[in-house]
């Protein structure tokens, strides 16, 4: 039914940002879970034999634990206050990761550090919006105010980018500022100021959605089943070309290439050959019909977690050849099981 496919896609800022880093947290956990399995095993037979060594050791440890653990989730609790403020916060609280059961030392230590960048990752984005809505509050929220002192029109307006730093060009506007009399030429460079801190952070949040348009689009594909090239956090910033295919798809795959300044997609079937073959073969157009039968699962997944991709261009199947690629230019792909669903499986809660 359907060859090529052309879509112009669009993040929802607030529900993509945090889907992005939901599931950063979600994989940070299961790759700490997974190596804490693999060090417990490796050491197993160690374990045995210098129990008793170790234990006043591995007191130490645990209460230093207990402790990181205390100081971020109590961090993590600090910007549930600022997502209130903004609306956001049952949408904030989705993306902290499930505390591990029992008391395994490296598991622990896992959940950790993945709540601390996690709450890292967050403060950037939730201070980006704020920045962006500061003119909707009563009064500036506490994370973007300076010390309580008189402050000038400058210091006012750098104040709602302290917490993300100062590009050197609207320090120096807002210097000027400072120094220049009252009157007409203060009042312009206000409002230049002014525009050049919203423009900053405008910018700031392009970039935090293009790197998660990335993150959410790789792990909607694994979640879908799919074996996915690596996705770089660059693809919808830069552009750039992409395969994934379902385990038994043979020699076919789908080629999603990105063109970032146009912010639209193409999605086509592929099929691998060898250097100098180009036979037309009779499963091209059913590999083609296969794909275009699960397109809408994948626009679905990704509108939940905020990415939407609209459709400005779809071709019948066999309008066009299917497109035949030198195999050793294609990465190479595993027909056998892999861990896709076991990786997938803590991701399952979605940012509403």
């Amino acid at each position: 039914m359907s060859g090529p496919i052309t879509v112009i896609f669009s993040a929802d800022p607030v529900i993509a940002l945090l889907s992005a880093v939901a599931i950063r947290a979600a994989m940070a956990v299961l790759q700490g879970y997974e190596q804490a399995d693999a060090l417990r095993q490796q050491h197993q037979g160690q374990r045995d034999t210098q129990q008793s060594r170790q234990g006043t050791a591995k007191a130490q440890g645990q209460s230093a634990l207990h402790e990181a653990c205390a100081a971020a989730e109590i961090d993590f609790d600090q910007l549930i206050i600022l997502a209130q403020r903004l609306g956001i916060a049952d949408q904030v609280r989705a993306t902290r990761p499930a505390p591990p059961e029992g008391e395994d030392f490296e598991m622990q230590a896992a959940y950790v550090r993945a709540l601390q960048n996690l709450s890292a990752e967050l403060r950037v984005i939730l201070l980006t919006q704020a920045a962006l809505q500061v003119e909707q509050f009563a009064e500036q929220p506490a994370e973007l105010a300076l010390p309580d002192a008189p402050r000038t029109q400058a210091q006012r307006l750098l104040s709602r980018i302290a917490s993300l730093g100062v590009p050197e060009s609207i320090q120096n506007l807002a210097q000027e500022l400072e120094h220049c009399l009252p009157g007409a030429r203060a009042e312009l460079l206000t409002m230049e100021l002014r525009a050049r801190i919203q423009s900053h952070l405008k910018a700031l949040q392009k970039q935090q959605l293009s790197e998660a348009t990335s993150s959410i689009v790789e792990q909607s594909l694994k979640d879908l089943g799919y074996q996915v090239e690596e996705i770089g956090s660059t693809l919808f910033v830069e552009g750039g070309v992409v395969h994934f295919r379902r385990q038994g798809w043979g020699d076919y795959c789908v080629r999603m290439r990105v063109d970032a300044a146009a912010g639209s997609v193409n999605f086509n079937v592929v099929r691998a050959v060898q250097a100098g073959q180009n036979e037309r073969s009779v499963l091209d157009h059913l590999a083609e019909d296969r794909w275009c039968s699960e397109f809408p699962a994948l626009l679905k997944a990704l509108e939940v977690r905020g990415v939407h991709m609209n459709v400005t261009r779809r071709l019948e199947a066999g309008e066009v050849p299917v497109q035949l690629v030198d195999a050793q230019r294609l990465p190479k792909f595993s027909d056998e099981e892999g861990t896709t669903h076991h990786a997938a499986r803590p991701l399952q809660r979605e940012i509403q």
